[in-house]
Parts: C-alpha cells; structure tokens; sequence
C-alpha cells in the first residue's frame, strides 16, 4: 500500500516569475493564493495551492506528495530512515502547510511529504483552460541503477502500471494510472518533462484548445488517445517553454486486482501492466509530426 495518497503539489523553477503567474492564471486559469519576492503559488480552486513558482534556472525544484491516512510523519520518517533516506522536517515551510518531510533520494530530485494542506476552497475560475485537477508529471533523470524506481516503487510503495521500452515507467500512488513517469535517459539531466492538468470531461478539449488559441498558443500534439493510461491528451507549451498536458478520461488502476477498470476501447481485457513499444504512445493511431519521446 502506498505511503501516499495524491500529488499534492510540484514547485517549478522559473526564470521570470511574473509572466509565468500571468500565464497560469489568465491562460490556465489557476487563482492566486500567494507570493513572495521570487515565488508565487497558485491553486485550481481547492487546496491551498498546487504549484509553486519559484525563482530558478532549474525545472522541476520539488514535488509534494500527501501522506495516507494511517501514516504520520515521524512514521514515514522512521521509514525512510530504514530505507537508508535521510530525511529533514520542517516546520512552517510553505504556506497551507504547518509541517513536512524533505527527503532526497537522488541529487536534484527533492521529494516533500506533508499530512495535511489547508483548503479554503476559493473556488475553480472560469477563465482559460479551467482544468480541475493537477494529475501528474513526467521528469527526465539519468539512472542507471534505478534508484528512483526502487524509492518509489519499493519504499513508497507506488504501483507501478506500465512501460515504453526501458526508458519510461509509469506509477501511481491513486486511482489514477499514473502520478509520475520517470523518464530514464543516459546523460540526461534532472528536468521535468512535463506537467498534466485534468480537464472535466473529453469535450473540455475544444474549449480548452479554443482558449489557447485565442491567445496564439499552439497545440503540439492531440488531443489523442494515448496507450499506456488510455487519457485523451493534447500538448502545447507554456510561457517558459515548459511541456503541458491537458487530459481527460485517464484509466482507473485497481491494485487490488493488478488491472485497470475495463473500458470500449481498451485493446486487450483485461488490461494489466505491460511494457508498449517505444514510440507506441497513440491508441488511435494517429501520426503527429510533434514527438513526445524527443520533448
């Protein structure tokens, strides 16, 4: 059973604060819920916020998971600790949050875990893309030794539910197919990939591309049909060149019964963990000049 249960938030560096705020509120419709002189956090209208950003060169600063129900802090941080991870508490580190752990698993990957975010729901804009949820995210990170795979998988307990080739896999901590992919490539440095908000249902799609084209954002890819996660997808990037996703109807993993919920469209049933062909990311089919595997 996963020590977590949602993504709770990711930190991203940022190299002009101000016009990547203006982006995630007047484009994606984010709410302002802070700021500081080299940070700002945003919220999609629940939580306290759900990304941060901070003043960087580097892509991806933190990501921020919440601890499950029986699982307390210095429990998690015993965990850790008998996993050879050091760990560091904090108190009062960001708002929303009154404590945390901050463990490092590798150099540069930073990992958070908190128990609980306060959430004065100010409530979902109904300006731009006006997703719902921020689902997931993908980083790039040259590991040889799968180091990163064995702390979420094996000390975590993150489930994994799928490949492309050796280079991608797929885990999740939720209901969802996946909350993070880690994208190992040799000589690769620490980034992030790219980040996925969820959109309220398939038609949201044209709404939203709609949206981004009214302000001269251009679609990359989709929306399409992926394979591993089945989510319909469309890509473009943001004000600081970063990847982002939009997606709707992502597979529903039951670890119970090592499968996700079936569904029309599904290629095989059951639809279990498997490793796809590199490159074989579109269920549909469809050819895009725009590769993903080379973002």
């Amino acid at each position: 059973m996963p020590m977590t249960f949602r993504l709770g938030y990711l930190d991203l560096g940022s190299t002009d604060v101000e016009r990547d705020t203006a982006f995630y509120t007047d484009v994606i419709g984010l709410v302002p819920s802070g700021s500081a002189s080299d940070a700002a956090w945003l919220s999609l209208g629940f939580n306290d916020h759900d990304l941060c950003l901070r003043s960087s060169s580097d892509s991806l600063l933190a990501v921020g998971y919440q601890l499950a129900a029986g699982t307390t802090l210095d429990a998690a941080a015993a965990h850790l600790s008998a996993h050879g991870i050091a760990s560091s508490r904090q108190s009062d580190p960001r708002p929303g949050i009154t404590a945390l752990l901050e463990c490092e698993p590798v150099p540069g990957h930073r990992v958070q875990l908190f128990k609980d975010m306060a959430a004065p729901a100010r409530g979902f804009a109904e300006r731009g893309v006006a997703p719902i949820r921020l689902g997931h995210f993908a980083f790039m990170y040259p590991d040889s030794e799968r180091k990163l795979d064995v702390f979420y998988r094996d000390i975590l307990g993150f489930h994994y539910t799928d490949s492309f080739g050796e280079a991608v896999n797929f885990y999740t901590c939720s209901h969802e197919h996946h909350v993070l992919n880690i994208v190992n490539v040799p000589h690769a440095r620490h980034r992030l990939h790219h980040l996925a908000f969820q959109l309220r249902d398939y038609s949201a799609h044209s709404r939203a591309a709609d949206t981004l084209a009214t302000r001269n954002v251009s679609l990359l890819w989709g929306p399409s049909r992926h394979t591993a996660g089945h989510n319909i997808a469309s890509y473009f990037r943001d004000s600081a060149e970063r990847l982002v996703e939009l997606y709707a109807e992502m597979d529903v993993f039951l670890p119970d019964a090592g499968m996700v919920e079936p569904r029309p469209w599904h290629k095989q049933l059951p639809m279990r963990p498997q490793r796809w062909a590199p490159g074989d990311v579109v269920n549909w089919k469809t050819s895009f000049e725009f590769q993903l595997s080379k973002a």
